[in-house]
């Protein structure tokens, strides 16, 4: 009989250990998800060091590429922040418009970092999409930058060199291409800023403040008279719109530089089965702009080849700036004048 009890108590036993562990396997599997729900929905918060995001995407490429969208997202909010305290908001200061544009430049320019050696941290298949955490080193992601920096720098040294054994031409004509580079450093200084916030960049600042400066002085000791063709007339008065921007001067007795310009055009017609088109008269323009200095020196002579239309007329087609505002915008008006 003690027998049979013994025997009942043992397999009362054996029960109650294979019930404990069958019921182990679904606690396991609650914290397992615990853990992934942990950092999908509370991903680490950025440090001194690192930027942290998570992405998701059908591949594994795709969710990697959103969640550096993510990082660029925040970056971009201490670019924007940042930026006023910048080189590049005291190279411009005192003048609000090349501010505002200048900082729309930097913003854009600061969507598309170039990343390298991203980790992902995390990674899970859910279903039909990819999840994935990412970190990105800061220190990293700086040093690339100032890489960049450092190349440009190293062409806008090259070139201030030029500049500073330069005729008050030539020095014309080099500002264009120092004003090139200083707006390419332009997208840089708030950047690092916001990707290092013990960034210094004095080793920069005064330089380019000093060219800037210089630059502007140069410009500044250039008066100007400017003479025209008929055809040219509307032309001319673009030109010395654009050059008042950058508060140039004019006299047209006291003055260091001539700006001769000169238009030939021919006439033509065009059939077409629209007659909207066919009723425009084009004027394919030939444009030269001599500048010459004050011993009638030609220093540059630049030939612009245009086209356009105007239902108005032949004289109408021959005014028409649309061409030309287009290639200043590219270019700027110094280019535009000079050529270089």
């Amino acid at each position: 009989m003690i027998a049979i009890y013994v025997k009942s108590f043992f397999i009362f036993l054996i029960f109650i250990f294979f019930n404990g562990c069958g019921a182990s396997v679904p606690i396991t599997k609650i914290e397992k998800s615990d853990i992934q729900k942990q950092w999908i929905d509370n991903p680490p918060a950025d440090n001194a060091k690192y930027f942290y995001a998570v992405g998701y995407g059908e591949t594994q490429k795709d969710a990697k590429s959103d969640a550096l969208s993510i990082i660029s997202a925040k970056i971009l909010v201490d670019v924007s922040s940042k930026f006023s305290s910048s080189v590049t908001a005291s190279r411009q200061d005192g003048d609000e418009s090349v501010l505002r544009e200048t900082k729309s430049d930097v913003v854009s320019k600061s969507k598309n970092i170039q990343y390298t050696d991203v980790k992902v941290i995390e990674s899970l298949k859910d279903k039909a999409q990819w999840i994935l955490l990412v970190e990105v080193d800061r220190d990293i992601l700086t040093k690339t930058y100032e890489r960049k920096l450092d190349k440009v720098d190293d062409k806008l040294k090259q070139e201030w060199q030029f500049f500073l054994d330069a005729n008050m031409f030539e020095k014309l004509k080099l500002s264009v291409k120092i004003e090139k580079y200083l707006k390419e450093t332009d997208g840089y200084f708030p950047l690092l800023y916001a990707l290092n916030q013990s960034y210094d960049e004095m080793l920069y600042k005064s330089r380019y403040l000093n060219y800037t400066k210089e630059i502007r002085k140069a410009q500044n000791e250039l008066v100007y008279k400017i003479v025209w063709d008929e055809n040219s007339k509307s032309l001319a008065s673009l030109i010395k719109t654009k050059l008042s921007e950058k508060n140039t001067t004019f006299n047209n007795s006291n003055y260091n530089v001539l700006l001769s310009i000169t238009t030939k055009a021919k006439k033509r017609k065009y059939k077409s089965t629209n007659d909207n088109f066919a009723n425009l008269t084009f004027a394919l323009r030939q444009t030269t702009i001599k500048v010459t200095n004050k011993n009638a020196d030609v220093v540059s002579s630049t030939v612009y080849k245009t086209k356009d239309g105007s239902s108005k007329g032949f004289k109408d087609a021959i005014q028409k700036t649309a061409k030309y505002e287009k290639k200043i915008k590219e270019i700027g008006i110094i280019k535009f004048i000079t050529g270089n």
